[in-house]
């Protein structure tokens, strides 16, 4: 039993420090690699919302838009309920100009963040939304 707890913290342990490398990576705009660590990280961990994130993120960043939407809509279901990820799925549709899909992943954004009683991520789609007429 032991051994088992030990090995889940070091799993655990393991996937904090790709978060941790990858996130390092991403800071110094060193998008591609920091793509491999969080690619690792969902690997390892794929009901992790941040991984999801991150590496969208790392897409979005080098001008793979399609490819983000595709993490975060893939991560909305992943990493369940995964608000972040539809926040983001949100975003990167309506930067995409398609506009009545990101009207619906608004309010499937707002429907989840309601359920997980986020007052403050609700506050940050609403603010999402009003920067975007």
């Amino acid at each position: 039993m032991d051994t088992f707890l030990r090995s889940s913290d070091d799993e655990q342990f393991g996937i904090e420090a790709l978060y941790q490398k990858g996130f390092t990576l991403h800071a110094e705009d060193r998008f591609g690699e920091a793509a491999a660590f969080f690619r690792a990280m969902l690997r390892a961990a794929p009901t992790d919302e941040r991984g999801w994130l991150a590496l969208g993120n790392c897409h979005e960043k080098i001008g793979q838009h399609r490819v983000a939407l595709e993490l975060y809509s893939a991560g909305s279901i992943a990493a369940r309920p995964a608000p972040r990820c539809q926040l983001s799925r949100f975003r990167a549709l309506y930067d995409m100009s398609r506009f009545s899909d990101a009207q619906v992943a608004y309010d499937e954004a707002m429907k989840t963040i309601a359920l997980c009683g986020d007052d403050a991520l609700v506050s940050i789609l609403e603010g999402e939304r009003r920067a975007r007429p």
